[in-house]
């Protein structure tokens, strides 16, 4: 079995029941507190924008970061609050709207579902 195959066949972790239990913004103020105790200052970079009861957490960023910088960033960002609230978070960038200015003065717009 490839290594691909043995994560493909893995069960994805659940959040446990105390993070599930809380409302949305109870969530939302865990993920900033633990974010803001963090030595490495991630609240600089983002802001909480959503922390749902399935452990998806929707961040928006501050300011413009490179890809090169953006991932290995969001990573970190991520393993931090696995490893101070729950295994099962993922973090998740909040989608941006076109932003192609020929486009947008053509009229054209382009819907996403």
């Amino acid at each position: 079995m490839t290594v691909t195959q043995h994560f493909a066949n893995s069960e994805t972790p659940t959040p446990a029941r105390d993070w599930v239990d809380l409302n949305e913004p109870s969530r939302v103020d865990t993920v900033t507190r633990t974010l803001h105790a963090s030595p490495a200052n991630f609240l600089s970079r983002v802001r909480v924008v959503a922390a749902k009861a399935d452990g998806q957490i929707i961040l928006n960023m501050n300011n413009s970061l490179p890809a090169n910088q953006r991932g290995p960033f969001l990573l970190d960002l991520e393993a931090h609050l696995k490893a101070h609230i729950d295994d099962a978070l993922t973090v998740w960038l909040e989608p941006l709207g076109d932003r192609n200015s020929l486009r947008n003065l053509r009229g054209i717009e382009v819907k996403s579902s």
